[in-house]
């Protein structure tokens, strides 16, 4: 979008609105493949991640299994395999078709996140113990590799390009961990104002998108540079950004609904409301439309229309 003059503002058309949850939802992410289209995963802490149709947001299936909280739930390249982080101190690794479990990874304490590596032959956790393993899926019952963040509890956590790269955050540093999975070792630290509350990937995979405080951040994800930073008047809990790179949405944990700011000038455009509680994660769709998650236990999907103010 151009300058505040000239911004092109998006106007609501009917959205969709998905129940089946019972409690909230913390993470979800879209993943789009060329040959079945465009899939939704949800995480949620009353135990059954689900999968849904993405543009409609139609339910597929359930994720079932896990006996507590799950925090984080993931799909792999094509959406055909998923994993999944959760309070049970396990996380799970599932065939998305089926929805068969197909190993159960037992951990020490709760695990918060989880992730494939982009050739989809690694699994990355990490939670409450402080510790990132790596697990090979193609010998899932041999022992990890680790890399040992000092006991705190890291709940994000990204493996962003082919490089073998990890991103972490964690509830006890004001910053954003860069790891190489050569060495196990933290190379690199990105500062930020606060506590990170939210980590997440662009929609074209090109920028680290997180929330700290009251601050949004966006980085290059090759050159790990900041992009742009924004400051907002409220506390911040979860943040994403469309694909062309002209708008983003946040949510805050004292407020109800969502806000839309331009990428270019951080100008606010429009808020999306309709949710019964904070918004706590966020994803586009290559189309320009986004799902919301909320603490209401509902994801919302915002059908998005664009004309230029005349």
């Amino acid at each position: 979008e151009g300058g505040a003059g000239a911004a092109k503002k998006p106007v609501l058309s009917r959205n969709v609105i998905c129940t089946g949850h019972s409690r909230p939802i913390p993470q979800m992410e879209f993943k789009d493949t060329v040959e079945d289209g465009l899939f939704l995963i949800s995480a949620c802490l009353d135990n059954r991640p689900m999968l849904r149709d993405g543009p409609t947001g139609d339910w597929i299936g359930s994720f079932v299994g896990h006996n507590g909280a799950v925090w984080c739930a993931r799909l792999n390249s094509n959406a055909t395999r998923a994993v999944t982080a959760s309070a049970d101190f396990t996380a799970k690794y599932w065939c998305a078709i089926t929805g068969q479990m197909l190993h159960s990874f037992e951990h020490q304490h709760v695990v918060r996140a989880a992730c494939f590596s982009k050739d989809d032959q690694k699994m990355f956790t990490a939670g409450r113990e402080g510790k990132i393993r790596i697990f090979d899926l193609t010998k899932p019952t041999a022992e990890p590799s680790v890399c040992d963040d000092k006991g705190s509890m890291v709940h994000y956590l990204l493996n962003p390009s082919d490089s073998p790269t990890l991103v972490s955050s964690d509830d006890k540093n004001p910053e954003v961990k860069i790891w190489d999975t050569r060495t196990n070792k933290s190379e690199l630290k990105l500062q930020t104002d606060d506590i990170v509350t939210d980590l997440c990937m662009s929609c074209d995979g090109t920028m680290l998108c997180g929330t700290a405080g009251k601050t949004v951040f966006f980085w290059d994800i090759k050159t790990l540079e900041v992009v742009k930073t924004f400051k907002m008047d409220r506390d911040l809990l979860s943040v994403a950004v469309d694909m062309k790179k002209t708008r983003f949405v946040v949510g805050s944990p004292d407020e109800l609904y969502v806000r839309s700011y331009q990428f270019q000038n951080g100008a606010e455009l429009t808020t999306y409301k309709g949710h019964h509680g904070p918004v706590g994660s966020l994803a586009f769709m290559p189309s320009g439309d986004f799902a919301s998650g909320s603490v209401d236990g509902t994801i919302r999907i915002w059908r998005q229309t664009v004309k230029t103010d005349e």
